[in-house]
């Protein structure tokens, strides 16, 4: 089978993207052929991935991802079957990495072209006319949409998590913890807490800052990911604490920071899914997060943490700080047995095979497998 993915921009440390190369990965090991459609693509190209792409001219965002879904879909035509990994019309399958639009953006926002424009392509993949299967993995966000489009049941393919199993406890994880830690200038007694993702703003760096702020003059804070950081830099600023913010950069070897931190801080805004949250619940490490997640479920199912209610009142800098001092007060071995009896029994790593699975089932029910 010859199928497109169709994606707007590649960048080498977004998760969507990693699970797209994944999902392309599995397919190739079947026997199909995949071409990637892309606007554009940042760092190497993967070793078997044959990549297309398709420039667009300057302009708004909005007018950029309708040019690039009109230009995409011209090409749609030459396979047997379009996978989107963004919201477009024309797909047969979508990944559905992003949250609801249709709950975010309402009132006076929907007059506006680019919330027009956004509300447009999502209401092409989930309106009740439409026979573009889902592949849902956030039942949250999967609901909403039902809500707001009554997407038929039948039309949504469930995956689990897809968690990549080098990120639980290695035999010489001690070693490995204390080579980084040496790196950063630290010793085992300091705490150390661990920010990871490349949306800084919706995934809460913020509040992180704010946490750092109100615990022990000690405690540091690593940032791993790529975003702009100024207004973090200010606020690190304002707070007193810059000497002890440290931003990372997007990198190769989370795992490897997984294994040295005290605990994970993803006090998220918006958040579809989360998949750091359970690459830290099996690497050993605490987890402090927000309801907003999509997997943050799983962080209490595996007492791997603790998840901070967001209601229409946000919690104050305060809530954060004492649920972070009480996890840090626990002994880290805890944390650690915890880990291993989750790691090994949750069924939490095997998106890929049934994101594959379900654009088969949608091949052949379309008649071209």
């Amino acid at each position: 089978m010859n199928i497109a993915f169709v994606v707007f921009d590649y960048f080498p440390y977004g998760g969507l993207q990693r699970d797209m190369l994944a999902i392309a990965k599995v397919c190739r090991e079947r026997l199909h052929r995949v071409t990637i459609l892309a606007r554009s693509w940042q760092g190497d190209i993967p070793d078997g991935e044959t990549v297309e792409l398709l420039p667009i001219g300057a302009g708004s965002n909005h007018s950029r991802d309708a040019a690039f879904a009109k230009v995409a879909a011209e090409k749609f035509c030459q396979y047997d079957l379009i996978v989107g990994f963004n919201k477009m019309p024309g797909l047969d399958v979508y990944y559905a990495a992003d949250g609801c639009l249709a709950e975010r953006y309402q009132g006076l926002k929907t007059i506006l072209p680019r919330y027009r424009s956004k509300l447009a392509m999502e209401r092409a993949v989930f309106q009740h006319q439409s026979n573009t299967r889902v592949l849902s993995i956030a039942p949250p966000q999967k609901a909403l949409y039902q809500q707001h489009y009554a997407t038929a049941e039948q039309r949504f393919i469930d995956l689990p998590p897809g968690i990549r199993r080098d990120r639980t406890l290695p035999e010489n994880f001690a070693a490995r913890r204390a080579a980084l830690r040496a790196q950063c200038c630290i010793d085992e007694q300091t705490t150390m807490l661990l920010f990871v993702g490349s949306g800084f703003r919706t995934k809460g760096l913020d509040r992180a800052i704010r946490l750092l702020a109100g615990l022990d003059k000690t405690v540091q804070l690593f940032i791993v990911g790529e975003d702009k950081r100024g207004q973090f830099e200010r606020l690190a600023k304002k707070q007193g604490v810059s000497a002890r913010v440290h931003f990372i950069g997007g990198r190769d070897d989370v795992q490897d920071w997984l294994w040295s931190a005290d605990l994970l801080v993803h006090l998220a805004y918006a958040e579809n899914t989360g998949t750091v949250l359970l690459e830290a619940a099996i690497a050993g490490l605490p987890v402090l997060t927000t309801s907003v997640c999509g997997y943050a479920p799983y962080i209490i199912e595996a007492g791997m943490g603790a998840v901070v209610t967001i209601g229409e009142t946000p919690p104050a800098d305060a809530v954060f700080v004492q649920h972070a001092k009480a996890l840090l007060a626990k002994p880290r071995a805890d944390w650690r047995e915890r880990s291993v009896s989750f790691a090994r029994d949750a069924d939490i790593y095997s998106l890929t095979e049934h994101a594959v699975d379900g654009i088969e089932e949608t091949a052949r029910q379309k008649g071209v497998l």
